[in-house]
């Protein structure tokens, strides 16, 4: 249980046992006329008054400040935290009383744990998964030299650590299989630049430009039209997301979905795209454009293109897998820009992916159109039950290298046993693997032997 911010002072069960012990001592003393039991009363009570100079003169200055020095890290990496006492207290110098800080981490950030009690207190904490954790309060605890007093200091400072999705780098094959490197007839297509007028043509807004108005288009519908702006096909990209609440969507495959999001996205601004990354209810998570340091060394345009691709990542850090099925249906609702050239889907595999959610809705005109869906590579287990405190060191644990070395071993028997597959499902180029598959191997699957999908699942919602 998290304890409440403030200053709590107790006896412990060894002060209370000692207390009533002196207190039996000397009754006993008393009515036996036994010395040695007097003596011993004495020097019981001896012990509780120098374990309360003791608590008393190291509560004095007991104030400690702590600071995140990395505030967002990729899942699986440490973040750096800082954690040092705002005063000098007398119990860093004189031995009377033995102390510790005991952090009420979450489950994410690998549980409540200890630190040493000292003028300055560096320590890592490694993010297990995606999202915003708090960090919770942390307790500045005391005893004395005996054991008979307890002084507990909780501050909570509302600090707040932040897991990333992890960034990986596409092979140039993934790339080609997707339709990502623009080569071939996608570069060659002839189309008008950003910002042209187009041939579309859309009903009259409030505050449209009279210039733009369709004059043929207005005749031939009775209607005043507005000439629509066409940016430059081929150069427009959408992934979305297929946030739809699932009961059997875990932590682990929801990481890994938004990890490859962030994965294509990199790559796709890298060769030039601009891309846009929705939800399955069509709402912008967030977007990007070509990398602006990418041809030809650019300082500022590489220092834009980092700060826009940190935007990115901390908005993809934050989304949920909560959205309602009806909301996936998007009747009535074209999410996709017409003049997308490059669709990528990523959702869990549940049985039937991407099941009730229209993928040629957010296609637009994509000639190219991948499919990713993604199942558990290992067994869902029950967490172990936490122990009441851990030791926090400079690798955040001495058990956890090992831990992550036998994850790491069953991950790779699982990639081995398991190997992702290919087919279609109406439009689209579905790929089926598990959480323990790379990017790349997804992207260059090979082709399953089982039937392919059929297109009328992604459809049923409109339909019905």
């Amino acid at each position: 249980m998290t304890p409440r911010p403030g200053t709590v002072l107790r006896p412990t069960a060894r002060g209370i046992a000692v207390a009533v012990l002196a207190l039996l001592c000397w009754v006993a003393a008393d009515l036996t006329r036994v010395l040695p039991a007097r003596y011993i009363a004495a020097a019981l009570l001896l012990a509780l008054l120098i374990g309360a100079i003791g608590i008393g003169i190291s509560s004095i200055g007991l104030r400690a400040r702590r600071q995140i020095i990395d505030v967002a890290v990729p899942v699986g990496s440490v973040a750096r935290v800082q954690l040092e006492m705002l005063t000098r207290s007398p119990m860093t110098v004189i031995p009377l009383a033995r102390g510790a800080v005991r952090e009420h981490l979450p489950a994410a950030l690998g549980g409540q744990g200890d630190l040493p009690l000292s003028r300055r207190m560096p320590h890592v904490l490694r993010v297990a998964h995606r999202g915003s954790h708090p960090l919770g309060p942390y307790s500045v605890i005391v005893r004395d030299v005996f054991g008979l007093f307890h002084l507990r200091r909780t501050v909570d400072d509302g600090l707040q650590l932040t897991g990333l999705p992890v960034v990986a780098e596409l092979a140039p094959g993934s790339e080609r299989a997707t339709g990502i490197t623009r080569d071939g007839p996608l570069s060659a297509l002839s189309s008008p630049g950003v910002g042209e007028i187009g041939p579309i043509a859309r009903p009259y807004a409030a505050g449209d430009d009279i210039r733009r108005i369709h004059w043929r288009a207005s005749a031939r519908t009775g209607t005043l039209m507005t000439r629509e702006d066409e940016p430059a096909a081929g150069h427009s990209a959408v992934i979305v997301l297929d946030t739809t609440r699932r009961e059997d969507v875990g932590p682990e495959i929801e990481d890994r979905l938004v990890s490859h999001a962030a994965t294509v996205l990199e790559s796709l601004g890298l060769n030039g795209w601009d891309v846009r990354i929705v939800d399955a209810s069509g709402d912008e998570i967030t977007r990007s454009g070509r990398r602006r340091g990418i041809p030809g060394p650019s300082p500022l345009g590489s220092e834009a293109d980092a700060v826009e691709s940190r935007a990115s990542l901390l908005a993809l850090a934050d989304v949920d897998f909560d959205d309602d099925e009806v909301a996936t249906l998007g009747v009535g609702i074209d999410h996709a820009a017409g003049h997308t050239a490059l669709a990528i889907a990523l959702g869990p595999d549940v049985g039937d992916p991407f099941s009730g959610l229209e993928l040629d809705r957010f296609a637009g005109r994509a000639t190219h159109r991948t499919a990713i869906a993604l199942r558990p590579a290992l067994e869902i287990e029950d967490p172990p039950t936490p122990r009441r405190a851990r030791r926090i060191g400079p690798a955040d644990g001495d058990d956890f290298g090992h831990a992550h070395e036998e994850h790491a071993e069953k991950l790779a028997a699982a990639r081995q046993a398991l190997h992702p597959t290919r087919s279609t499902i109406g439009s689209w180029t579905l790929v089926r693997g598990t959480t323990a598959d790379t990017l790349d191997s997804l992207l260059t699957a090979g082709d399953a032997e089982e039937p392919a999908v059929s297109a009328s699942s992604t459809t049923a919602g409109a339909e019905s």
